[in-house]
């Protein structure tokens, strides 16, 4: 396996292999399947990226060949995944680079990060707190559990990572989108 480096170094290379593959479509001239396993090795050598969930270090590569669209879209549609490079340029702050996890499924980052307090916090500390490790807090899910504000794409993973380092937290982690899988 490459080594491994860290987000902020690869931040350039994912968007750039992320941009790179603007006609990507299935051999029979439709979107990209994104179900078959065949595709974790078309990403061998894609960069690895990490993330702690519950103590656990995660690893994922880049997909290049779809991006997920987080913008607001009228009607229901098959969801937010669509070929890389299909984002207008007005519509690119609301995309996310997709990424395979160790587990091969699909993830991408629709914005904010999930902060585990260490123990139970009046709101007002709670939020004091977030707001000294560098965050602004969104809301509560639970006495222990917060949504922390980050923009969509990589920059929450950048986050989450930072925030989970800080040792501030029990834990930190993006707010992942992950596909479904029907049983």
């Amino acid at each position: 396996m490459a080594a491994e480096r860290t987000v902020a170094a690869i931040v350039a290379a994912c968007l750039g292999a992320w941009t790179g593959a603007a006609s990507a479509t299935a051999p029979s001239g439709g979107p990209p399947s994104v179900s078959k396993p065949a595709r974790i090795a078309a990403t061998k050598d894609a960069p690895t990226l990490a993330w702690h969930e519950a103590g656990v270090r995660r690893t994922l590569r880049l997909e290049s060949t779809l991006e997920a669209d987080f913008s607001p879209r009228l009607g229901k549609d098959a969801g937010p995944l669509r070929p890389a490079g299909a984002a207008t340029k007005s519509a690119a702050p609301l995309v996310s680079p997709v990424f395979r996890d160790d587990q091969g499924r699909l993830r991408a980052l629709p914005g904010g990060v999930l902060v585990a307090l260490r123990a139970p916090l009046p709101g007002a500390d709670a939020r004091a707190l977030i707001a000294r490790a560098g965050a602004t807090p969104s809301r509560a899910l639970s006495p222990t559990l917060w949504v922390v504000e980050g923009p969509v794409g990589l920059g929450s993973l950048e986050l989450a990572n930072r925030l989970d380092a800080s040792g501030a937290f029990a834990s930190a982690q993006p707010n992942w989108w992950v596909a479904r899988t029907l049983k």
